[in-house]
């Protein structure tokens, strides 16, 4: 007689459960893309607080000393024997920023009397500021990378990075010490030249709001530049360890220009004729970012905007440029108004542009 005590068994079957795997599966596929773009959204909003408050800073340096701090400057370095090494990179703007961004404990530590990279100052550039970094460019967060013998005095030289660049206008020659060249660079950190240590010489003084006559609601002062877009080769002097240098302004380093457009592919490598990219590589004077579609530009009016990649810009491949020794000046053909990218980083070009432009 059949024990009608004895039930059958509750538990799945086998096809039950592949079933239910193969639902959650599915589940979490359609899932992850969502829980990523949520993550790149709070990147892209640190990233966009972080300019905000680099633009900030940088207007209350203007208030409080008049100008703008100075884009790529020359500077006095002394040996640690106390002989005269002769004059190289100085301080950039974002070491002449630290006290108008809550990061004056470093700046207690420069000596600002000697340039950033030898031995009485090499505590300074290997202080990692988070402020500099943008969250999606993720590999220089605490990277620090030291050569020996390749500070300016021969002494170990260490650095951290930069996510961020002032913007120094549309192009950046590489030795900007004719009036000519230095006319290029119409931005809100243009090259100073060598006028300020040597009489006479072609310059630029620090740029003041007031000479900002296009509009600060309509010229860049920051842009991204992401270091992770450099090829890292591990060599001292290959574009991922030797630009993105913070404390000074060298081309590069924490200035760029518009030259290229946003995010231009295959910028790790020289693309343009060699004397119209002294540095031998485009990604890191140009603006580049791991956000989808586009760069964050933080505006001399403290905004931040978000420029597209497809944004109006000149076909740089087919600009016309004149030697001056040594270095090429783009020339824009007679009657063409400016693009819109190109025009925004322009301080006093006269163009007017519309908001829904960008």
């Amino acid at each position: 007689m059949r024990d009608l005590s004895r039930r059958p068994s509750a538990g799945f079957t086998l096809i039950e459960l592949l079933v239910v795997i193969a639902i959650i599966a599915v589940l979490i596929a359609l899932l992850l893309p969502a829980v990523q773009a949520a993550r790149e959204a709070a990147r892209r909003a640190q990233c966009t607080n972080n300019l905000k408050q680099l633009a900030l800073g940088a207007m209350n340096y203007e208030s409080a000393n008049g100008t703008f701090p100075m884009g790529r400057n020359m500077q006095a370095y002394i040996s640690a024997s106390g002989s005269p090494q002769g004059y190289h990179d100085g301080w950039g703007q974002f070491a002449s920023l630290l006290l108008y961004t809550e990061q004056a404990p470093v700046y207690d530590a420069m000596n600002v009397m000697l340039g950033p990279y030898q031995l009485r100052n090499s505590t300074v550039p290997v202080m990692g500021l988070s402020l500099l970094w943008c969250p999606s460019d993720g590999v220089i967060s605490g990277l620090r990378v030291f050569a020996q013998g390749a500070a300016w005095d021969g002494s170990l030289l260490g650095t951290t990075y930069t996510s961020y660049r002032g913007v120094c206008g549309t192009f950046m020659p590489g030795m900007a010490y004719n009036q000519q060249t230095l006319g290029s660079m119409q931005g809100v950190f243009p090259d100073t030249g060598r006028g300020w240590y040597s009489p006479g010489s072609p310059s630029q003084p620090p740029v003041r709001i007031a000479s900002i006559t296009d509009g600060t609601s309509n010229t860049f002062m920051f842009g991204e530049s992401a270091q992770g877009k450099l090829s890292q080769a591990n060599c001292p002097y290959c574009p991922f360890e030797g630009d993105g240098w913070w404390a000074d302004a060298d081309y590069g380093d924490s200035t760029m220009a518009t030259f290229y457009p946003p995010n231009l592919k295959g910028a790790d490598v020289t693309i343009g004729p060699a004397s119209c990219d002294p540095s031998g590589t485009v990604a890191g004077e140009s603006a580049t970012s791991f956000h989808a579609g586009g760069c964050n530009f933080a505006f001399a009016d403290g905004s931040v905007h978000f420029i597209k990649d497809s944004i109006a810009s000149w076909n740089w491949q087919q600009m016309r440029t004149i030697q001056v020794s040594n270095n090429c000046i783009p020339i824009l053909p007679a009657g063409q108004p400016m693009p819109v990218y190109q025009a925004l980083s322009t301080r006093n070009g006269g163009e007017v542009i519309s908001s829904d432009s960008y």
